[in-house]
């Protein structure tokens, strides 16, 4: 595999498959459990319903060597208010305990909002967990601007609402 600019050496990122859907769910569950709440809706995704996303959206998995050590997705949703354009909601991102804190996570975002931009999609929304805040902070370095008019694709009854937040890509 060729390096990647702006990747460690054994480090690269590839677009997700619908056939990948069964890994997404693995990493998710190991890079979430322990870090983030079990009311989660994370923890109720199927391997069907990420096939399904991935079909509709994309994704990215990044890897050591040939091992997925982290992932995210993003799936097509309607643009703020007064852009017709379609937007994606970034979704899921995680990596592996031993892979946190080593700059990683960007560049996955990268790969993610350059694969959005690339399919056309105008910008990209999030949502962040209330019981998060220190990504509120690692998305704004990342461009995203807080926006409380983001309706989000998937609503958890279990939990307040979520911190949103949007980027024009």
């Amino acid at each position: 595999m060729p390096v990647q600019e702006g990747l460690p050496a054994g480090i690269h990122i590839r677009a997700a498959t619908p056939d990948d859907a069964a890994m997404l769910l693995d990493l998710m569950l190991r890079s979430w459990t322990g870090t983030v709440a079990g009311n989660s809706s994370a923890y109720r995704e199927t391997e069907a319903t990420i096939s399904a996303q991935l079909a509709r959206g994309g994704g990215a998995v990044i890897c050591h060597e040939d091992e997925p050590v982290g992932a995210g997705r993003f799936h097509p949703v309607p643009g703020p208010e007064g852009d017709a354009r379609q937007w994606v909601e970034i979704k899921r991102v995680g990596l592996l305990r031993p892979w946190r804190n080593k700059g990683l996570a960007a560049p996955l975002v990268a790969f993610l909002e350059a694969a959005a931009a690339r399919q056309g999609y105008a910008g990209a929304q999030l949502g962040v967990r209330v019981d998060q805040p220190r990504l509120v902070a690692f998305w704004a370095g990342l461009g995203y601007s807080l926006a409380d008019d983001v309706t989000m694709h998937t609503v958890n009854p279990l939990t307040d609402p979520p911190i949103t937040m949007r980027k024009r890509l």
